[in-house]
């Protein structure tokens, strides 16, 4: 079905891609049993970025009048499909997600025709070939994600860690564990203390580290923990958990944590036992989300105890983006100029609403943070004092904002939709 490349170009620029596939994705793991774990906010996450990376090559496919069946599935998805087959997730779940995925896509990409200026026959072609690139491209990518799982899945069943992964899950997951026998079988003691460590790398980097490399950055880390025990199991394509133990741990070393580009990494904090151990894994994966939250680069290390409060202020990210807007109102938005007003407060208020005191350390003059200050309260319309815990916490925020969603997080992380 013809249709001119700049009409369907004009389609594919009205859809907020990260919207849709936050939707796609929330709705995935809503309706897929082997996806809903309220706890597991990574695999919710993943699902999300690996539906934006189908949402950006489906309205390019479509834009360039490309035949699905030669579409490829994006890097992002196979790294999603890895990790389904490493935790043992079914493999039902794929094809199971592309229907919801075909579903809402075709709807937006339908509602995108209609605000279209075009003639209605246009409209009409339009929207046919819509649904032709969008039903073809999922028939093939679904297709050939289902080999790929089969292949992964093999591949980690034979692997020396699916044993041992396996069992992480399942402390994880919060069933119960045989202390000792289990402790025996991962070769690593659970009953003392534990401090947790994640180390990541961008799956849509062109540097792809062996997993060893980042097995042995686990190990860098603990070391800097002061830890002598080292507990490491892959968790997918591009990500290791770990956890060291000795007579020394400690989450609180003097000196910054370090690792070296492309990786990333946080840790959690030390805890006790088998219920430590699944508490202080949760808390790097705390730290994890906050290093994309807050856009960390790469060779950055989270750790838990300085990012606790972030954290649990963006445990609902959607929720935290809007709070943000409603308490911040037009000093909200992500200009130059509201940002270095944004920071004038927030020393402002950290120097006890001192002027000489902000001026020096912002090194400007009294006058200055004066009238930043007041422009600052002109744009919230509202006193500084009134909902000032409300105020500060917005502010702790505000610079985070764009990433402040499930979708936008997914989109930070993934390279502008060009269609032209």
């Amino acid at each position: 079905m013809h249709i001119a490349a700049e009409d369907a170009a004009a389609v594919a620029a009205l859809v907020d891609v990260n919207d849709l596939a936050e939707r796609i994705g929330l709705r995935a793991v809503e309706v897929i049993a082997d996806l809903h774990d309220a706890q597991d906010k990574d695999l919710e996450q993943l699902t999300i970025e690996a539906a934006l990376s189908n949402v950006h090559a489906v309205l390019r496919g479509f834009a360039a009048a490309e035949d699905p069946a030669l579409a490829q599935a994006p890097e992002l998805t196979l790294s999603w499909v890895a990790t389904m087959a490493q935790r043992g997730i079914s493999v039902a779940a794929i094809p199971r997600c592309y229907v919801v995925g075909l579903g809402l896509c075709d709807a937006t990409l339908r509602d995108a025709v209609h605000r279209v200026d075009a003639p209605e026959q246009v409209k009409w072609r339009l929207i046919g070939a819509a649904s032709q690139y969008l039903y073809g491209y999922c028939e093939k990518v679904s297709g050939d994600l289902v080999d790929h799982y089969q292949r992964e899945r093999e591949l980690w069943v034979r692997g020396a860690d699916s044993v041992r992964a396996e069992l992480v899950y399942s402390i994880i997951a919060g069933r119960p564990v045989d202390l000792h026998a289990t402790s025996a079988a991962l070769g690593y003691n659970l009953d003392r203390p534990h401090v947790a460590i994640l180390v990541w790398s961008d799956p849509l980097s062109p540097d792809k580290p062996p997993l060893q490399a980042l097995k042995r950055a686990a190990g860098q880390l603990a070391h800097q923990l002061k830890g002598i025990e080292l507990l490491v199991v892959p968790a997918g394509a591009s990500m290791v958990w770990a956890w060291t133990s000795g007579p020394a741990v400690t989450d609180a070393v003097p000196d910054a944590l370090s690792i070296d580009v492309p990786l990333s990494g946080s840790v959690g904090g030390l805890s006790h036992g088998v219920e430590g151990f699944a508490r202080s894994h949760r808390q790097a994966k705390d730290g994890r989300r906050m290093a994309g939250v807050f856009a960390h680069p790469a060779g950055t290390v989270v750790q838990h105890r300085d990012v606790a409060l972030d954290a649990l202020l963006t445990h609902d990210l959607s929720a935290a983006g809007q709070f943000v807007k409603d308490e911040l109102a037009e000093l909200s938005s992500n200009t130059e100029r509201n940002r270095r007003l944004r920071t004038t407060l927030v020393v402002y208020f950290e120097e006890n609403m001192s002027w000489s005191r902000t001026a020096e350390r912002l090194g400007v003059h009294q006058n200055t943070v004066m009238y930043r200050v007041q422009q600052a309260k002109d744009l919230l319309a509202r006193s500084l004092t009134e909902r000032r815990l409300e105020l500060e916490v917005a502010l702790r925020l505000a610079d985070a904002s764009a990433n402040l969603s499930p979708g936008g997080l997914a989109g930070a992380g993934q390279p502008e939709l060009d269609i032209c």
